[in-house]
């Protein structure tokens, strides 16, 4: 078919395949009018569409594999030896080949490889060349974060095979997931990434098949590149000749991860590779691909691929019901950078991963990224963002340079005296942080958090060139944060501040005291495995525990359920804080810490002893309105309940929720457990309809300051599902709750956590009063149940079996009065 012919069928097409069916004959008669074979081209065409739309992808290939593998002679090659090495578990393995684990181990040297075979009787010539390509790239890039070739040969059969690095290690998108990692910490892993990209550029390689499960992130915290089975070299060099290296009439790519020009067969360069990165970089920030795939037919993905702008990976990440960072950190800068990978013509992106790179460096830094193609007054925002502290820091050096030279003909000390001047300089910028603090300044100014946020602005444009005064600076910050609910905030900025101490190389001390802050971020974030992690790093900068840490290890012993232990270190802790006053912030949580591990023990007396003791402590010489008194007034509530002072209690949360709200504002963790507690008085006191409303200001406090899936935005949810199910009017919005519950709670801990076990025993137990046995037995008997179930406790494990018992009982029964009915369990 001439070109031109060609083209003209193409466009015609595109323009009528969306045309409504009673317009489509008027446009087929106006258009090929004059040409009858065009016609039945369109009509061929449309009818091609039209099946393509009433059918989804489906991945053929490793069907056909199995088959092949079936058919095929010849089984596993597990125990073989390859050379020096014996071949253990398969890692990977089809019809077309096969990759093992393999070590050697010959008494001098032990090592893990990986071997990857293609089955001899499959190869034709081009896969063959293509398999032989793949040694050659291999054999021209060394570089740390990818997976280096080691040997390649044949076996005696003529199998062809190369030994590289084994990886042991799980993709990129699901480590940042599991380990939770904040922004920064994304894009370091990101970069490294870059990094490996950019040397195979370096060596005229394009690999052509970027997409997480090719790059795996060791324990270590290293990522790997793999798998450049269709790499392309940029110049031809290290292709084997005549090989087709489109690999687009095969697809020897994920449509998933493919570039526009991969799936309409056009010229390919680094284009293709920069494309995938900001597809992989979109995941990371966003937590999903930039587009949902699922369901359509080839056609539909090929014409959203091609024609379609991806949405900002901001606005996906605001959807999102849980994330390690806020969608606002990716609005402006990081949504232009990803997008600009993702421009459609190859030409528009970026022309190299260091043009990325540099990008990136300056996002981190607080320069004006090229992606965002700024004008003067988007530059000018971004230097004085970027100067601000400098300035600052500039003129107080300046003043101090001053006086040192006036006490050099004194002294002749000048570089003591600059020093001793620093010190002050940087004791009057910390203490004007400590003044956003609340809790240190009577709560006289509730925008605490627009001037923490202001800081962080400033502070970050020294983590680079000045890291001990970042780590200072951030040390204060990430204090008031904690003391104002901001955990995640306080978290993210302490894991940066540790990497300036070390960089600074200041002393152990000072790595000690941030990682106790980060242990307290992580214990109020409930990431309680990373706490005990940072407290042992803590414990062994120094022979004797400081007091800090025994209070953040008491706090995280008594929520781990070692009361005794918790007890025992608080009150150590305590001792030694004896002297200070109620305006020192630690010498305060001791006391509300070791409350809480007497409450959690069961001792509610003794909690509220603790309390009462504490109260009397902080009037003496705080005033009545101090936030601190406030607090310890709203921390009595629960154990005053608890101790069967029902009606004191809600008396006494009445008296202070509004106090709290106004000190701390509505989207605090302090408000959210103040309104928390007040719902639980009420309840106990039968107030059901108020017990609502103070528990939605509950859920909604938790989930605007903690999170969607935070225990307790959870625990929230729980407690107001509880209370709507037992109005009849409120029925279904209770069943909604409680299934968005189960669905959070299952994803963030798994559907055997003991919690999510609990939380389906009430779920369960309230289907069955609603007269669905069938709903509700289905809900208790689930497969993944019983491991949550033997961590209950005995009093939750018996009831729970005791309802399944009497569901199947009552569905057993029902089945048999009507002999037509199906059993439902």
């Amino acid at each position: 078919m001439p070109v031109a012919r060609s083209q003209r069928l193409q466009a015609l097409f595109a323009l009528v395949v969306d045309l409504a069916e009673d317009e489509r004959a008027e446009f087929l008669r106006r258009e090929c009018a004059d040409d009858r074979q065009l016609l039945e081209q369109l009509k061929s065409l449309i009818r091609a569409d039209a099946q393509l739309q009433r059918s989804t992808v489906r991945p053929v290939a490793p069907g056909l594999e199995a088959l092949v593998a079936r058919l095929a002679p010849g089984g596993s090659l597990q125990g073989t030896m390859v050379g020096a090495f014996r071949l253990c578990e398969p890692l990977g393995q089809g019809g077309m080949g096969s990759v093992y684990r393999a070590e050697r181990n010959d008494g001098n040297v032990r090592q893990q490889v990986a071997v990857k075979f293609v089955r001899r009787e499959l190869l034709d010539a081009n896969t063959l060349r293509r398999f032989q390509l793949e040694q050659q790239t291999l054999a021209l890039l060394d570089h740390p974060n990818i997976a280096r070739l080691i040997d390649a040969s044949a076996l005696a059969d003529g199998t062809p095979y190369f030994v590289m690095d084994y990886v042991a290690g799980i993709a990129i998108t699901d480590y940042c997931d599991r380990a939770r990692l904040g922004l920064r910490a994304r894009l370091a892993l990101f970069r490294d990434v870059c990094a490996a990209v950019s040397h195979a550029h370096r060596n005229l390689v394009v690999h052509r098949d970027l997409k997480p499960s090719n790059i795996l992130v060791t324990e270590q915290g290293v990522p790997k590149l793999l798998d450049f089975g269709i790499a392309k070299s940029i110049d031809g060099a290290a292709a084997t000749p005549h090989i087709d290296q489109t690999g687009t009439a095969q697809r020897f790519f994920s449509p998933r991860y493919a570039a526009p020009e991969q799936l309409l067969g056009a010229a390919m360069s680094v284009g293709v590779d920069i494309y995938a990165l900001g597809l992989l970089l979109y995941e990371l920030l966003s937590g999903v691909p930039p587009f949902d795939l699922e369901g359509l037919s080839a056609g539909q993905i090929e014409r959203l691929i091609t024609s379609i702008p991806p949405a900002a990976p901001s606005t996906r990440l605001a959807k999102s019901s849980a994330s390690a960072f806020s969608a606002h950190l990716l609005q402006g800068d990081l949504d232009a950078i990803v997008l600009r990978c993702l421009r459609k013509s190859p030409s528009e992106r970026f022309g190299s991963v260091e043009q990325l790179e540099d990008d990136l460096d300056c996002y981190l830094n607080g320069r004006p990224v090229a992606a965002r193609n700024g004008q003067m007054f988007y530059r000018l925002r971004k230097f004085v963002g970027r100067h601000r502290l400098s300035t600052t820091v500039v003129v107080l050096a300046s003043m101090a340079l001053m006086l040192a030279l006036a006490l050099l003909l004194r002294q002749n000390d000048e570089l003591t005296q600059e020093r001793d001047l620093s010190r002050q300089s940087l004791g009057i910028l910390k203490d004007a942080f400590v003044a956003a603090d609340p809790i240190r300044a009577s709560g006289a100014d509730i925008n605490a958090r627009q001037i923490l946020d202001a800081a962080r602005l400033r502070v970050d444009a020294s983590f680079q060139d000045r890291p001990a005064l970042f780590a200072a600076l951030a040390e204060t910050i990430a204090e008031v944060d904690l003391s104002v609910g901001r955990a995640v905030e306080a978290t993210d900025l302490l894991e940066r501040a540790l990497l300036a101490e070390r960089r600074s190389g200041n002393t152990p001390q000072d790595q000690q005291r941030l990682l106790i802050l980060l242990a307290r971020a992580l214990i109020n974030s409930d990431r309680l495995a990373e706490a005990r992690q940072r407290l042992q790093q803590a414990r062994a900068l120094s022979g004797a525990a400081p007091v800090e840490w025994k209070i953040a290890k008491g706090r995280l012993l008594a929520l781990e359920g070692d009361a005794a232990g918790a007890i025992a270190l608080l009150q150590d802790g305590l001792n030694a804080l004896a002297t200070q006053p109620p305006t020192v912030e630690l010498a305060n949580s001791a006391r509300m810490a070791l409350a809480e591990a007497y409450r959690l023990s069961g001792d509610h007396t003794r909690a509220l002893a603790v309390l009462d003791d504490a109260l009397r402590w902080q009037r003496a010489v705080l005033p009545e309105t101090h936030p601190q008194i406030t607090r310890t007034r709203m921390r009595r509530v629960v154990p005053m309940r608890d101790a069967g002072r029902v009606d004191e209690s809600l008396t006494e949360a009445l008296g202070i929720v509004h106090e709290i709200e106004r000190i701390y504002g509505v989207d605090a963790p302090e408000t959210a457990f103040a309104q928390t507690t007040l719902g639980r008085s009420l309840t106990a006191m039968g107030r059901t309809t108020e017990a609502i409303a103070s528990y939605r200001r509950a859920l909604h406090g938790w989930r605007r300051s903690l999170g969607q899936d935070h225990p307790n935005t959870l625990r929230a949810a729980f407690n107001l599902a509880t209370s709507l199910q037992l109005n009849p009017k409120t029925a279904a919005e209770a069943e909604m709750v409680y299934r968005q519950l189960l669905e959070l709670a299952s994803k963030r801990a798994g559907g055997q956590d003991e919690m999510v076990v609990y939380y389906r025993l009430y779920f369960g137990r309230f289907l069955q009063q609603l007269g669905r046995p069938s709903e509700a037995f289905a809900v208790l008997a689930l497969a993944d149940t019983w491991s949550g179930l033997s961590a209950s406790t005995s009093e939750n494990r018996n009831s729970y079996l005791q309802t399944l018992k009497i569901l199947y009982d009552e569905l057993r029964c029902a089945s048999q009065l009507d002999p037509g009915a199906k059993p439902s369990a």
